[in-house]
């Protein structure tokens, strides 16, 4: 899964955007039920689900420090379209925003997941490596979005010095 690893500065301008404000609405007003209308019955609401359009993990830590960032703003590969499905699921919509252990810890990543949905809203997790009881489905997401093993380097010999 090919990545773009950008500034914060630049994933935040182009990715986080900002956020209106959430609209109420009234519901409709409904018309007087008729005794033939009350006894049928109701078909059950399906329940909404936001539709995840971005992704962005960033990675600080480990036992060099450092950071790195990988965006994915739409999906052109099997594996980008399971982050987004994975981010719209309601097993990652229940997630709370942190799972880290309860001491201080040494040499591990922390993963900070921040999730943008069609309805400009935004899911943010932090999870640090390791931690007993983390959700399956945030460990997927960071393991697809992180994965740099199909990264390929198509430069000529010599590159950037010929």
């Amino acid at each position: 899964m090919r990545k773009l690893v950008l500034s914060l500065a630049a994933v935040l301008a182009g990715v986080a955007g900002t956020a209106g404000a959430a609209l109420a609405t009234e519901p409709a007003p409904q018309p007087a039920a008729t005794p033939a209308a009350a006894a049928a019955p109701v078909p059950a609401a399906k329940p909404v689900t936001k539709q995840a359009v971005a992704v962005v993990v960033v990675r600080t830590g480990g036992r060099h420090g450092g950071q790195s960032v990988f965006t994915l703003v739409g999906a052109s590969s099997r594996d980008e379209a399971e982050v987004l499905r994975l981010a719209s699921s309601p097993a990652f919509q229940a997630l709370r925003p942190r799972y880290a252990p309860a001491g201080a810890v040494k040499n591990r990543y922390t993963y900070r997941i921040e999730a943008g949905y069609r309805d400009d809203s935004k899911k943010r997790v932090t999870v640090v490596e390791g931690t007993p009881g983390t959700p399956k489905v945030v460990l997927e997401v960071i393991r697809l979005m992180t994965d740099e093993s199909d990264m390929s380097s198509d430069f000529p010999p010599g590159f950037p010095f010929n």
